[in-house]
């Protein structure tokens, strides 16, 4: 969520707008978050400057974050998933009280946040078909995310290995992301494992028995991607994951869930389904097996060009810019808009 703010606020800005990029000022307290009044705490907090004075011209907000924004002013709100979608998906991991937090508080906010906003923005088709099940709200715009195809690109694997200090001979499975349930953090090392290859992790944290290469900045991440045999996602719920679209852009193969914005993908790439798994440990192995001896570089190329014509930052600059245009001119008589 904060990459793509940071990219609608670098859109808005070649457009002349004064862009500020705000969220919630205080943390949550303890006995809101066990009264399940986190979510509306946050978002009551994050559209404070939206109610302050002067008022601005144009306000975007995303997920859960939006409600308490006055009626009146321009608003286009960005859906990157749902929080009842991710909780289901999730099932009975999580404990009772989390998941009535999330569908209840959570899933109500939500719905709230995108009330009164002049455009309802979806990151994928079927995060556009959640928002209208759950919440009753049209997307008026489907807009995936977008990826920087200049950086993430094919590279030599053996000099990104010797980059990141990695032996030639490995066999290496790359996670990129936070270990958490829904990102099937939980199916990643024995899956890889069982596969024979050794797990790479680029996040803020390891796991026992991976390879941890740390947070990595864009330049050694694009590295990290190209010395890997493959990419390893096996998520439970996406909206329109990032890694997703940086894998498939830097020409490696893929092996995740068909969730989220793949729906998309994989009907402009039909046969890349053959790459997608179960989010299960068994299917993992069996897949990454196969992989070893599959030529999949005509399937990658594939892949990047169906990303380069339709995840590329221009185009997806030139899709928010109309959106914006045609909701409000950020040019009028007191000058850029803010």
């Amino acid at each position: 969520m904060e990459r793509v703010c940071a990219q609608i606020g670098a859109v808005l800005e070649i457009e002349g707008w004064d862009v500020s990029i705000v969220g919630p000022s205080r943390p949550v307290g303890r006995w809101e978050f066990r009264l399940g009044l986190g979510y509306p705490a946050q978002t009551w907090s994050a559209t404070a400057t939206v109610r302050g004075k002067p008022a601005p011209d144009l306000v975007v907000t995303n997920g859960f974050l939006g409600a308490g924004a006055p009626w009146r002013i321009p608003r286009i709100h960005l859906y990157h998933g749902t929080m009842v979608g991710n909780t289901k998906a999730q099932g009975n991991t999580l404990p009772l009280r989390e998941r009535l937090r999330r569908t209840v508080s959570a899933g109500l906010t939500e719905a709230l946040a995108g009330r009164g906003a002049r455009r309802i923005v979806c990151v994928s088709e079927l995060v556009a078909e959640e928002v209208h099940r759950y919440y009753r709200l049209r997307a008026d715009a489907v807009i995936p995310n977008s990826v920087d195809t200049k950086l993430f690109a094919p590279r030599d694997m053996h000099e990104a290995r010797d980059r990141l200090g990695l032996p030639q001979t490995g066999r290496y499975a790359l996670f990129v992301g936070r270990l958490e349930h829904g990102k099937g953090s939980d199916l990643v090392l024995q899956g890889a494992r069982r596969g024979g290859y050794e797990l790479l992790i680029a996040g803020a944290t390891g796991t026992p028995g991976s390879r941890h290469l740390g947070v990595l900045e864009p330049e050694a991440l694009a590295h990290a991607y190209a010395a890997s045999d493959c990419v390893l996602l096996p998520s439970r719920y996406e909206g329109c994951s990032l890694v997703v679209l940086e894998a498939l852009a830097s020409g490696r193969p893929l092996l995740t869930t068909r969730v989220g914005w793949m729906s998309t993908f994989l009907r402009g790439v039909p046969d890349y389904d053959k790459l997608c798994v179960e989010a299960n440990v068994e299917d993992i192995a069996r897949r990454l097996h196969a992989l070893s001896s599959e030529q999949t570089e005509p399937l990658c190329s594939r892949a990047r060009a169906f990303v380069l014509e339709h995840n590329g930052g221009e185009r997806w600059s030139r899709r928010w810019q109309e959106l914006i245009s045609g909701l409000v001119c950020p040019q009028g008589p007191k000058g850029p808009g803010r």
